[in-house]
């Protein structure tokens, strides 16, 4: 095993156990593990574009407070899920927009607004789901499936990755690592309804598809954020995965889409 493949490892098994501790718990520790992530990548993507944060306190305390009142309303379920549907999947479009047809002026002239449509909508449109008997399945199917995804486009691509699958985004995703990770998480997700029921299995499937395209597709968006502003990582709190955006961009992009899946075939 290679260095960087090792720490890779190393820190996703430190980091791992507290969060799937969190998410397996009760619904309450999943609500406190989604209403964390929200704001730890607020504020990692606020710092992307305001770098230094200090000179911009007033942007984060508009931010901060956004953030915290959209986790209110989804944690009260004052908002319906309906309300942020919406507005998620039409920022979601954007940013694939802006990632397979053209730019979008947009997501560079107001880094606020887009970070709402980008980390905060996706978590609080989650955390609407709280009151349901599914939401633990919703949260721990779909964040487990977004790692079985990740792992396998990351080994299938090692292994046998030739053809790239957007060069100038992500040099290092191919076609090859991309269907094997909608292989994996299909096949996981014929686990998941005969292990963990809640869904059918043309819901858990419809989930895995979901978390496979969206996920894949949330990772290069991501990837096309950090080219246009030319840095590597969006932090170093997680070694060798970067920072919280690097590690939970599949998750979050996706989000909105499994919700949608889950709606139309529940």
């Amino acid at each position: 095993m290679n260095s960087g493949l090792r720490q890779r490892v190393t820190t996703a098994f430190l980091f791992g156990i507290p969060v799937l501790a969190l998410v397996f718990f009760s619904d309450l520790t999943r609500s406190i593990f989604v209403t964390a992530l929200l704001f730890l990548t607020g504020i990692e993507y606020i710092q992307l574009h305001y770098a230094p944060l200090k000179k911009y306190v007033p942007i984060l305390l508009i931010s901060l407070l956004v953030m915290a009142g959209l986790s209110y309303l989804s944690i009260t379920r004052l908002v319906p899920e309906t309300y942020l549907l919406v507005p998620t999947l039409l920022f979601s479009f954007i940013f694939l927009i802006d990632l397979l047809i053209k730019e979008m002026p947009l997501l560079r002239s107001v880094p606020i607004l887009t970070n709402i449509g980008y980390t905060t909508l996706p978590f609080a449109l989650l955390l609407t789901q709280n009151s349901y008997p599914y939401f633990g399945a919703l949260v721990i199917g779909s964040l487990l499936l977004i790692w079985i995804s990740d792992s396998g486009a990351y080994f299938v691509g090692r292994a046998i990755g030739k053809s790239k699958l957007m060069p100038s985004i992500s040099p290092g995703k191919t076609w090859e690592g991309f269907w094997g990770a909608g292989m994996c998480t299909v096949l996981a997700s014929y686990l998941f309804s005969s292990f963990m029921g809640v869904f059918s299995l043309q819901t858990w499937v419809s989930i895995a598809l979901s978390v496979w395209l969206f996920g894949s597709l949330g990772d290069l968006v991501e990837s096309k954020i950090k080219r246009r502003l030319n840095i590597k990582d969006s932090g170093t709190i997680l070694p060798g995965h970067g920072g919280f955006l690097d590690r939970f961009d599949g998750y979050y992009f996706c989000i909105p889409f499994v919700i949608l899946a889950i709606l139309l075939t529940n």
